[in-house]
């Protein structure tokens, strides 16, 4: 009787057993059949960002375009090719050296006439007239010496008296001229050669400075120190007047820009992040700039579209060169710590928003509200918790 007693209780046990094992293979096996197709309501960060191919370019660039139509005598440099500032790179066909030279022979020679003729002026007309002086001076003093005579004579008559003083007071008159033309001659002689060289010289010296000037003209040099990143003409080419010949790009100073529709524009602003990556490296940097002066866009659209200008300046080139093209991301809006669940798990109905949670193996459909999205993620602001899942439809 025991022993059909045992027997019973070990069966009851073994259909207990039995049913334990089927209903949790059941439930079980209810959660795994979502397993694939669930996703945790978990805490994080989300970004609403946009994303483009930027393009790096060099905030100072001098472009260098031909005023005349000149031949290309000398080019010292190539495309690609990094110069200092003051560097040569091109020359064209000019004679100025020529005429510049021919020009300081005039000057020499009309330095050399205006010293022979101060010497010719200061030894022949300046001796003579103080040769004429001098016999003033003596023909003076005799007729002094004659006039002192007469008028202690007692026997001079009054046409004798006046006849001698008039003699006297005429060569003083005419020794008070010869001295002052003597004076004159003395300043005035040197000095109107001297005016007369000086102008002929100062008319050459500016035709030098107008020379000097063209053979500046003459050659394009680097302003500052770059790369080339243009050059349209060869050694022997003709330039045509108003083409762009050359053009200097400095690598040190570098911005880099992405072209947005006025729409995605509307919603950048001034210091939002500005990510640039290039697979090698990628850098942080802020929105510097909004152009809002439109530009057509060449996409080759049928219908043209106003393009933005959106700006960040890159300090530190590294491995970001000049005409490169990094994938941009702007971030335009950035929540952290908050509840977050795949974007795929929302369905709409009504103008409300439900998630179907998966609780025990049932599907529970919950209304919740949320914040931010993404493409992929979207911010939960209520209605679920951390670490509950959510069917993926």
């Amino acid at each position: 009787m025991k022993i059909k007693l045992k027997r019973k209780q070990a069966i009851l046990l073994i259909l207990l057993i039995a049913v334990f094992i089927a209903a949790s293979s059941v439930f079980f096996s209810g959660q795994n059949s979502y397993e694939n197709k669930t996703s945790s309501v978990k805490l994080g960060t989300i970004q609403n960002t946009l994303e483009e191919t930027g393009t790096v370019y060099s905030k100072r660039i001098n472009t260098f375009y031909s005023d005349a139509s000149r031949r290309v005598e000398v080019i010292n440099v190539s495309t690609g090719d990094k110069v200092k500032k003051g560097t040569i790179i091109l020359t064209y066909e000019n004679d100025y050296d020529l005429e510049i030279e021919r020009a300081n022979k005039q000057i020499e020679a009309i330095t050399a006439t205006y010293n022979e003729a101060v010497k010719g002026v200061d030894f022949k007309e300046i001796s003579d007239m103080k040769l004429n002086i001098s016999n003033i001076e003596t023909a003076l003093s005799a007729a002094r010496n004659h006039f002192e005579k007469i008028k202690s004579s007692k026997t001079a008559n009054e046409p004798e008296y006046k006849e001698a003083e008039n003699n006297v007071n005429s060569l003083e008159n005419q020794l008070q001229e010869a001295k002052s033309n003597y004076d004159l001659t003395m300043q005035g002689a040197s000095s109107n050669e001297k005016k007369q060289y000086e102008e002929q010289v100062e008319e050459i010296i500016s035709q030098i400075k107008m020379l000097e000037q063209n053979i500046e003209q003459a050659s394009i040099k680097a302003e500052f120190d770059g790369i080339i990143t243009q050059l349209n003409v060869k050694q022997g080419d003709m330039t045509q007047t108003g083409v762009p010949v050359v053009e200097i790009q400095d690598e040190t100073s570098l911005g880099v820009y992405v072209e947005v529709s006025e729409e995605d524009a509307a919603r950048a602003a001034i210091g939002m992040p500005f990510i640039i990556s290039n697979g090698k490296e990628s850098r942080k940097l802020k929105i510097d700039r909004i152009n809002q002066k439109h530009v057509v866009s060449e996409s080759g659209s049928d219908i043209p579209q106003n393009l933005v200008r959106i700006e960040a300046d890159l300090d530190d080139a590294s491995s970001f060169k000049t005409g490169s093209k990094p994938v941009v991301i702007i971030v335009l809006e950035e929540k952290k710590d908050v509840l977050l669940i795949d974007r795929h798990a929302l369905n709409e109905k009504n103008k409300k928003q439900y998630v179907t949670v998966i609780d025990r193996g049932r599907k529970v459909e919950k209304e919740i509200t949320t914040g931010l999205k993404n493409n992929e993620y979207a911010e939960v602001t209520s209605g679920l918790n951390e670490n509950e899942f959510v069917l993926i439809e």
